[in-house]
């Protein structure tokens, strides 16, 4: 039997029962239970060292020995309060030109995992409070940042490198990222907490593989 893992529907459901996360390893985490919740026939594998030099968030295996290659990424703005009786302070990260970088590497990494094993694909999962990632500012400029923002509808494709101004800022960042597709990037809501700037949240998610549209949210992973 073949079937799709529908990473819409995972965020959909993990939603409804987690509309925030403490941390990205909560989040991440609280992914992977419901994926296998809803795929009970899939093996989940945290934080993996697939081969020397590559490190992945997320692996999920189908009995075929086929699978899903997942990154996840959680990018906050300040927010504090309680959601059904649990506390949460969340910290400002900031940086938003660094954590792009670090998305889109996200995405070429797993571009290359998955090219390297036939019957497998990918995602990378991004989940932010701060409609920075999102919502392009609108003015126009041209920033040495720009290879890396994360709008809504930005094509991710080819080689993406910093602006000649960049300086010392993205230090430990300063290698181009070539990507080998091409992805649209569409945002979706995951949950509202309040009516505070910092109260949405939108989700962002990538699929990799040959069957995988861009801008798309089902992965294809053989469940035989």
């Amino acid at each position: 039997m073949t079937g799709h893992f529908d990473s819409a529907r995972i965020l959909e459901a993990l939603a409804e029962r987690r509309p925030v996360f403490h941390s990205e390893a909560d989040f991440q985490f609280a992914f992977a239970w419901q994926a296998k919740s809803r795929n009970p026939d899939l093996a989940v594998r945290l934080e993996t060292h697939p081969e020397p030099e590559v490190r992945l968030d997320l692996e999920l295996i189908a009995p075929s020995g086929q699978g899903i290659a997942i990154e996840l990424k959680y990018m906050t703005r300040r927010w504090s309060g309680s959601v059904r009786g649990e506390s949460y302070a969340l910290k400002n990260h900031g940086a938003s030109d660094l954590r792009g970088y670090d998305v889109v590497k996200d995405v070429v990494r797993v571009e290359r995992f998955v090219a390297a094993r036939p019957g497998w694909s990918g995602l990378v999962v991004a989940l932010t409070n701060e409609a920075g990632y999102w919502r392009s500012p609108g003015h126009g400029r041209v920033t040495n940042a720009d290879a890396f923002r994360l709008y809504d509808g930005t094509i991710l494709s080819g080689e993406r490198r910093w602006g000649p101004n960049t300086g010392g800022t993205a230090r430990g960042r300063e290698a181009p990222l070539v990507l080998q597709g091409a992805h649209t990037l569409t945002w979706t809501d995951y949950s509202k907490l309040d009516g505070s700037a910092a109260g949405s949240f939108r989700a962002l998610v990538i699929p990799i593989g040959s069957d995988a549209s861009p801008g798309g949210s089902s992965a294809p992973c053989s469940m035989t």
